[in-house]
C-alpha cells in the first residue's frame, strides 16, 4: 500500500491528522525534498525516511509506504505523472491523504479572499486546475492586511536548528508575523556508547559537582538517569550552569543550581564565578556534546579539581536542504538566526565562495559572543548579538531590528 500524502507548506503544525496518522502508521516514509521540513522533530518519522527504489514503483510490495508531497496530492503535478506508469492493477494499492495546498494557505495567511464560486486556479503553464462553473474571474476581493501591521509582516526568518524550544521561538516569530522556516543545519545524535556515563551515575554520590553548559546537556543527563533507574535524590552534588535558560532545565526538576555566571554566560564567565570556590580534590562531573569545549574542565584542573568529562550526545553536520540552499543563493530570507559556533561552521564548509558571500548578505543574528566571533571568522558580520544567550532575546532582536528599519524607511 502507498499513501501518498499532501505535507501542505512544509509545517508540522500545518499537517491533518489523517496525514499525522499515515506517518506514524508508516513503515517507509519517501519525502520531496521541499516539503521535508513538515516532519519536524519527530525522530520515529525521520528514522523512516527512505529513497525511491531503483526501477518501477510498485504499490502493491509495500506493507505500509507514504509519499509525502508537497501541498496536496491533487495539485501536485508529479503525482499524476508518477501514478500514469502504474497498471491498473497496482491502483488497487494507491491512497490518497489530503493536504492543505500552499495557495490556499497563502491566501489566508495574508489576508487574501476570493469571490465565493468565481475563481480559477492555474497550472505555471497556463493549463486550469480547478475552475467556477462561471469561467475564470481573475480579481479577488479587497484585501484584509490584519498580518501587514505585525513588526515582521512579510518577513522570511531562519533558523538552523530544530527541537521543542526552537518550534517555541518560531511560533513568536510567526505571531509577529514573519514566515518561519526550519532549516536544521546539525543534528544531535545518542553517543557511541553510555558505558562511562551510566558507570557515572552508578556513582553519582561520590561527585561534589555537576556541570552543565548546555539545556541540552541537563535534559539529557536527568532523562538517563531515568532510563537506568538511578534516584535524584541520589545527587548530593553542587550544581554549576553556564545561564538562565540552564537554570530553568534545573529548577523544572525540584532542584537549585549552586552556581551561575553573573555576567557573562559562557564557559569563560563560570570559570570566573568558581574563582571563590575551594575545588582541590573535589570530584567534578561535566556531561556534554562531543564538540564541548576544554576551557573550563581546563581551568578547573588547574585549581586541582579531579573532571569526569562524559558524552551525552553528538552534534553532526546535517546536509543543507534545498529551501536553505535557494535562499542563501537569491538572498530571499530577511535573517539567519544563529545558536551555536557549530552552526556557522556546518552551514559555511557546505557552501560554495560564491554562496558564501551571498551568506553574508543576508542579516545575521547571534546568541552570544562566541557564536558572533565564529560568524567573524568566517567574513558575516553579526547584525545584532543576543545579551544573553536566550532564544526570546534573539528572536526579540529581529523583530526590533525590524521596527527600527520601518522608521528608517519611513
Amino acid at each position: 500500500m502507498l499513501t501518498i500524502v499532501g505535507g501542505g507548506p512544509g509545517s508540522p503544525g500545518l499537517l491533518t491528522d489523517q496525514a499525522q496518522g499515515a506517518l506514524d502508521r508508516a513503515d517507509v516514509i519517501f519525502v520531496e525534498a521541499d516539503v521535508r521540513t513538515a516532519l519536524g522533530e519527530r525522530r520515529d518519522w525521520h528514522s523512516k525516511v527512505a529513497a525511491w527504489p531503483d526501477g518501477p514503483v510498485e504499490p502493491s510490495k509495500w506493507d505500509q509506504a507514504v509519499w509525502l508531497v508537497p501541498g496536496t496530492p491533487a495539485l501536485y503535478a508529479p503525482v499524476q505523472a508518477r501514478l500514469k506508469t502504474l497498471s491498473q492493477d497496482e491502483w488497487a494499492y494507491i491512497r490518497i491523504v489530503s493536504g492543505v495546498a500552499r495557495l490556499t494557505a497563502a491566501l489566508d495567511q495574508g489576508g487574501w479572499f476570493l469571490p465565493e464560486h468565481e475563481a480559477s486556479f492555474r497550472n505555471p503553464d497556463g493549463t486550469v486546475l480547478l475552475e467556477s462553473r462561471k469561467g475564470a474571474i481573475h480579481a479577488a476581493r479587497p484585501r484584509i492586511p490584519w498580518a501587514d501591521v505585525r513588526p515582521l509582516a512579510g518577513r522570511r526568518v531562519i533558523l538552523l536548528r530544530s527541537g521543542q524550544r526552537t518550534r517555541r521561538a518560531a511560533r513568536w516569530l510567526e505571531d509577529w508575523g514573519a514566515e518561519v522556516e526550519l532549516c536544521p543545519v546539525s543534528r544531535l545524535a545518542d553517543p557511541d556508547s553510555y558505558d562511562l556515563l551510566d558507570a557515572a551515575l552508578r556513582r553519582l554520590e561520590r561527585y561534589d559537582w555537576v556541570i552543565f553548559t548546555s539545556a541540552e546537556a541537563a535534559d539529557r543527563f536527568f532523562e538517563r538517569m531515568q532510563w537506568v533507574g538511578e534516584d535524584i535524590r541520589r545527587l548530593r552534588a553542587k550544581i554549576a550552569v553556564v545561564g538562565p535558560e540552564t537554570a530553568v532545565r534545573i529548577r523544572e526538576r525540584g532542584l537549585v543550581p549552586e552556581l551561575m555566571p553573573d555576567g557573562e554566560y559562557s564557559q569563560e564567565g563560570l570559570a570566573e564565578a568558581f574563582k571563590s570556590t575551594p575545588l582541590r580534590g573535589s570530584l567534578v562531573l561535566f556531561p556534554g556534546g562531543q564538540l564541548n569545549r576544554t576551557f573550563l574542565a581546563e581551568e578547573l584542573r588547574g585549581r586541582g579539581a579531579l573532571v569526569d568529562e562524559l558524552v551525552l550526545y553528538q552534534n553532526q553536520s546535517e546536509p543543507l536542504s534545498l529551501p536553505l540552499h535557494q535562499a542563501i543563493r537569491t538572498e530571499s530570507a530577511d535573517a539567519i538566526l544563529y545558536t551555536a559556533s557549530s552552526q556557522v561552521e556546518y552551514l559555511v564548509e557546505q557552501l560554495a565562495p560564491e554562496d558564501r558571500r551571498h551568506l553574508a548578505a543576508i542579516p545575521s543574528f547571534s546568541i552570544g559572543p562566541l557564536t558572533t566571533r565564529t560568524l567573524n571568522h568566517y567574513g558575516i558580520e553579526a547584525a545584532r548579538e543576543a545579551p544573553q544567550p536566550s532564544l526570546r532575546l534573539l528572536v526579540e532582536l529581529v523583530r526590533d531590528y525590524y521596527k527600527e528599519d520601518s522608521h528608517v524607511s519611513e
